[in-house]
């Protein structure tokens, strides 16, 4: 039986849930806290913008610049509020967690890795993996996997940004230890 689903409505506890992610995950834009917090509809937009208007009007976060991006930065105050994090559900709160670790995973992930499900020209699909030069110089490797339905090619997608660090590292060890020493 799936549990159903479990949305946050106050607005003052979505600041406290805001609060906790910065505290643990450090500086993020109100993007990929949006992104975060509104996975699964656990917080509606609405409410979410109250909750930025909080943060703002109690002074929790500061705001720090970075390339061109403006991310919310926890202060002292706003860590006073995340000490508040258990009034928030445990299972919202830690899938709130999980969720933002991966898109900070995939963040970093995209600065040295690229990948995309293409069609063919015939029939088919490919799940493209490129490993990029951190330096600016040639792609070091691109790997192409064919599926017949866009839906294969979107699992492999799928199990590949599960643990895509993993998958990396695997790769370039295969190709890089001599592995007749292994």
């Amino acid at each position: 039986m799936e549990m159903p689903k479990m949305t946050l409505t106050d607005s003052f506890k979505i600041t406290v849930l805001i609060c906790y992610l910065l505290n643990e995950l450090g500086a993020l834009t109100e993007y990929q806290i949006t992104k975060i917090l509104t996975l699964d509809q656990a917080v509606n937009h609405f409410d979410l913008t109250e909750a930025f208007g909080i943060l703002e009007n109690k002074n929790l976060a500061s705001f720090v610049e970075r390339k061109g991006e403006r991310f919310y930065e926890i202060n002292a105050a706003g860590r006073t509020i995340a000490a508040e994090a258990g009034s928030v559900p445990a299972s919202l709160r830690d899938k709130s967690l999980s969720e933002g670790k991966r898109i900070l995973t995939e963040i970093e992930l995209k600065k040295t890795v690229s990948w995309k499900v293409q069609k063919r020209d015939e029939k088919g699909y490919d799940f493209k993996i490129k490993l990029l030069n951190e330096f600016g110089g040639p792609d070091l490797m691109e790997i192409c996997l064919y599926s017949p339905s866009l839906e294969g090619a979107k699992d492999i997608e799928r199990r590949f940004l599960d643990r895509p660090l993993d998958i990396v590292m695997k790769i370039m060890t295969m190709f890089t230890t001599d592995m007749r020493k292994m």
